[in-house]
């Protein structure tokens, strides 16, 4: 299943750490504390963390930012668009 089409971070290399959507976040959560992810054929694994945030985004108002951290995400490139793909089956992510 497709989650969603992302842009990658300038900050992405150097924390592994992709936004995501609070819908996204929502069906990952399933996955447990760490779960599998994979990417141009490297395996590791991931995690959620989120983010209690104020920043201008919401006019200043409180919610959330939602992350998936991996190292194997450091090796995105910046501003390029990937694509999150829940494999249920095998309660992992990969990123295309």
């Amino acid at each position: 299943m497709i989650l969603e089409r992302c842009t990658v971070s300038r900050k992405t290399p150097l924390d592994g750490k992709v936004e995501i959507t609070a819908p996204t976040a929502g069906h990952l959560r399933v996955l447990g504390d760490d779960f599998p992810i994979s990417h141009a054929g490297h395996l590791g694994l991931a995690h959620l963390e989120s983010l209690a945030c104020t920043c201008a985004k919401a006019g200043g108002s409180g919610h959330t930012h939602h992350f998936i951290q991996s190292d194997l995400l450091r090796a995105l490139i910046p501003g390029a668009v990937v694509v999150l793909v829940l494999d249920e089956r095998n309660e992992a992510v990969s990123v295309e």
